[in-house]
C-alpha cells in the first residue's frame, strides 16, 4: 500500500471532491481517482459512494479516516526523525543508569532543562548491566566506576563520596564524629550492597589495599534498605545516596589522608548517528555535575565541611 494514497484519500475526504483535492494538491482529477480505487482494490472496501460529482464516504470509510490519519501522523513522525538523524540531530535521549544515579544526578539535571531540549528517557538498569545497555539499546549511560569499556567514548562527570550510615544512638553520632577510618569500620556490623555495585567494589578495594577484612556483612541489593536499616540500628550502611530517614552520616577515611569516592562518568558510541549532540549533551550534565551534584554530594551532612580531600 502506498502511502501517497493514503494522502490522497484523506485530502479529498477534506475537500469534499476529487477536483477540489486536485487543486490542492496540484494533480491531475483522473490522477487521484485512480488512486483512490486502487486503494479501495488493495484494502477490498468500498470507501466512497459516488453521487455525480461528489463523493461521500460509506460507512468504511468513515472508519478508516481515523486510521489513516493515524498512519500518516506515524509516517510524518518517521520523516522527521529521519531527517534529525541524518542532520546529527537529538530529539529524543534514552539514558541507561542505576536507581542511586537517576535520582541524585539525572533527574537533577533534567529540571533544569528547556523545552526546546531533547527529550531524556531512562532506563534504570543494575549498574553492572548500563555498557551492555549501551552497546545494545540505549543512546547514553551514567555509570559509576572506573571508564573501562574501550569501545564507549568516555567523559567524566565527577565524583561522590562513600557513606557510613549509623543510627542516631550509635557512638559516632552521639559523640559527633564526622568522618571514621576504614580501620574502624571493618570491624562493625555491616549492611553492605551486592558486589555487582560500584560502591561494593570500591569499597572492597579499599579494604584489601588496606590489608582488612571484614568482621560481619549483611548485604542487599538495594541502597535505599542499606540506609533504612542503618537508620534503625541494625549495623552500619555502607552506600553513597545522600541522607534519609534520620541517620548519621560519617565520611570514610582510607588511611592515606584521602576520603573514599566513587567516580561518575558518561559513555556513549563513537559511531552514534548523533554523536557530537550527544557530546553537547554531556558538556551540560558535566558542568551540572561538577557544580550542583559535587557540591550536593560533598555538603550534605556533618561530615564534608571543607570538601573532598
Amino acid at each position: 500500500m502506498e502511502l501517497k494514497r493514503i494522502r490522497y484519500f484523506l485530502e479529498v475526504v477534506r475537500a469534499g471532491t476529487v477536483t477540489a483535492a486536485a487543486e490542492r494538491l496540484h494533480i491531475a482529477q483522473p490522477a487521484i481517482s485512480r488512486q483512490l480505487r486502487y486503494l479501495e482494490t488493495e484494502l477490498g472496501l468500498v470507501l466512497f459512494d459516488r453521487i455525480g460529482p461528489r463523493l461521500r464516504l460509506t460507512s468504511a470509510g468513515r472508519q478508516f479516516v481515523g486510521v489513516a490519519e493515524d498512519l500518516v501522523r506515524r509516517a510524518d513522525r518517521i520523516e522527521s526523525a529521519a531527517r534529525q538523524m541524518a542532520r546529527g540531530e537529538l530529539s529524543h535521549v534514552a539514558v541507561a543508569a542505576a536507581q542511586t544515579t537517576i535520582t541524585e544526578v539525572l533527574a537533577p539535571f533534567v529540571a533544569t532543562l528547556a523545552p526546546d531540549d531533547p527529550f531524556i528517557s531512562v532506563r534504570e538498569v543494575p549498574a553492572d548491566q548500563i555498557h551492555g545497555t549501551v552497546r545494545e539499546s540505549a543512546d547514553l549511560g551514567l555509570a559509576a566506576g572506573p571508564a573501562d569499556d574501550p569501545t564507549l567514548t568516555w567523559r567524566p562527570l565527577t565524583d561522590v563520596p562513600l557513606r557510613a550510615y549509623v543510627a542516631p544512638g550509635h557512638r559516632w553520632a552521639t559523640e559527633g564524629r564526622h568522618a571514621i577510618t576504614i580501620t574502624e569500620l571493618v570491624t562493625e556490623n555491616l549492611l553492605l550492597l551486592t558486589r555487582e555495585h560500584p560502591a561494593r567494589v570500591t569499597l572492597d578495594r579499599a579494604v584489601s589495599q588496606a590489608g582488612l577484612t571484614y568482621e560481619r556483612v549483611a548485604e542487599s541489593g538495594n541502597a535505599l534498605m542499606c540506609e533504612a536499616l542503618a537508620a534503625s540500628g541494625f549495623g552500619v550502611g555502607v552506600i553513597t545516596d545522600l541522607p534519609r530517614f534520620g541517620g548519621h552520616p560519617l565520611l570514610i577515611d582510607t588511611g592515606a589522608r584521602t576520603t573514599l569516592r566513587l567516580s561518575l562518568h558518561a559513555c556513549w558510541s563513537p559511531h552514534h548517528y548523533a554523536a557530537g549532540a550527544l557530546a553537547a549533551v554531556v558538556d551540560r550534565l558535566a558542568e551540572f555535575a561538577a557544580t550542583y551534584v559535587h557540591d550536593t554530594a560533598w555538603r550534605t551532612g556533618p561530615g564534608s565541611p571543607g570538601g573532598p580531600s
